[in-house]
């Protein structure tokens, strides 16, 4: 004769695994399509990277660098004079520098000061014409659109 207990404890997890198949599945595509995405953004990081990595050789080859960077003066209230003159958004103005729009928020808030090269560029930007600006910032999202392909 069976044992009756041996039975019932099997039929309990036999339904156990059951029910736990039926509600970890939801869980389990749910953690598939989270890697996939996690998986699109790093592709996604990595391109965007890539077109930061390209911005600035171009920004340093467009931007003539003068002599002694180190005695170029600056003021936040200068940069934003500079940038407005030039008709600007912080983030176009970033681009051409080769830096992200924080930074340039930063500068203009006299929170932090551009470094050397950063300065130079700047200081090259107040000599350049509107038209070349705008040829420049074509040249750059060209490139970036470039890249993305």
């Amino acid at each position: 004769m069976p044992d009756i207990k041996q039975i019932l404890n099997d039929e309990i997890r036999r339904l156990a695994r059951k029910e736990l198949k039926a509600a970890l599945a939801p869980l389990v595509k749910q953690i598939s399509d989270q890697r996939k995405i996690i998986a699109g953004l790093k592709k996604e990081l990595a391109a965007l990277a890539c077109e930061k990595k390209a911005a600035k050789e171009v920004c340093a080859e467009t931007v003539p660098v003068q002599e002694d960077p180190k005695k170029l003066r600056l003021s936040p209230d200068g940069i934003l004079k500079i940038r407005t003159k030039l008709k600007l958004s912080q983030e176009k103005f970033a681009v051409l520098l080769g830096v992200s729009g924080h930074t340039v928020s930063l500068w203009e808030s006299g929170k932090v000061a551009p470094r050397a090269n950063a300065k130079a560029a700047i200081c090259a930007l107040r000599s350049v014409g509107k038209k070349e600006l705008k040829r420049r910032l074509a040249e750059l999202c060209k490139e970036t659109t470039e890249n993305e392909q």
